[in-house]
């Protein structure tokens, strides 16, 4: 008998599947962001530009086990202590 195969791996991968689209995410102002950002030890924040002609910045970064993003048409500039990564894209629907 596998251990990977029939109902058991299906299970599973719907349950990964579910847990995934069900993640926790919540939309706050920019200076919200910021103030949580504040608050993280360690922050890192998730950074994508996206539009053709108007650029829309977009930014993620989780706190107590939430996930917080917010959009600004401003580059936001982040202390040094904090790490930025720049993607290709997020998303950001709930």
């Amino acid at each position: 008998m596998s251990y990977y195969g029939g109902e058991a791996a299906q299970s599973s991968t719907l349950a990964g599947r579910i847990f995934a689209d069900r993640a926790t995410g919540v939309r706050v102002k920019v200076e919200d962001f910021l103030s949580i950002l504040a608050k993280n030890q360690e922050p890192l924040v998730i950074v994508t530009c996206e539009g053709y002609f108007t650029k829309l910045y977009k930014y993620v970064t989780a706190y107590k086990g939430f996930v917080f993003f917010t959009e600004s048409l401003d580059k936001l500039e982040f202390a040094s202590n904090i790490e930025v990564i720049n993607a290709q894209s997020i998303w950001t629907d709930i």
